[in-house]
């Protein structure tokens, strides 16, 4: 099963928010190569630049600031994928009126080039009327609709 990670989920983790112990249940399944992951390269800057954003207001500097944003980069790529996207898959998410956040079209854009059964977000509400061939959902419900039946 393939799964695309909205950028809000690597957050999650990072930041230990809300939802940390569902997603860090999901990056166990992946891990554990029970379910394959794709991300938007869109998701990588931008964990860049959050992360970056938050060493500095702990107080870390360059270059110790670099490294460590280097560390959190790497540890996300090992998870997961980068999903292809063509010109035209990124003309679509910007024709797709359905989205009122052009950033969240081409998330949506990017699981469905990529074959992905789920779109794993914790803003499911971003992701309106979307096919029935890729599914928004968030890592609570991941968790509990999937994870169990992965270890059978």
């Amino acid at each position: 099963m393939k799964v695309f990670l909205d950028t809000n989920v690597f957050v999650e983790y990072i930041f230990e928010r809300n939802q940390f112990e569902s997603v860090q249940r999901i990056f166990q399944a992946i891990e554990n190569k029970e379910i394959e992951a794709i991300t938007s390269s869109a998701s990588i800057y931008t964990l860049t630049y959050l992360s970056e954003q938050m060493l500095k207001r702990k107080g870390v500097h360059r270059p110790e600031l670099t490294e460590q944003v280097r560390k959190i980069i790497l540890s996300m790529l090992q998870l997961v994928h980068i999903g292809n996207m063509e010109q035209s898959d990124v003309i679509l998410g910007v024709n797709n009126t359905i989205f009122s956040d052009i950033e969240d079209c081409f998330q949506y854009q990017c699981a469905l080039k990529n074959q992905c059964s789920y779109l794993i977000s914790i803003n499911i509400k971003d992701f309106p009327n979307v096919s029935t061939s890729v599914e928004a959902i968030s890592p609570i419900e991941f968790v509990e609709k999937i994870t169990p039946s992965l270890h059978q």
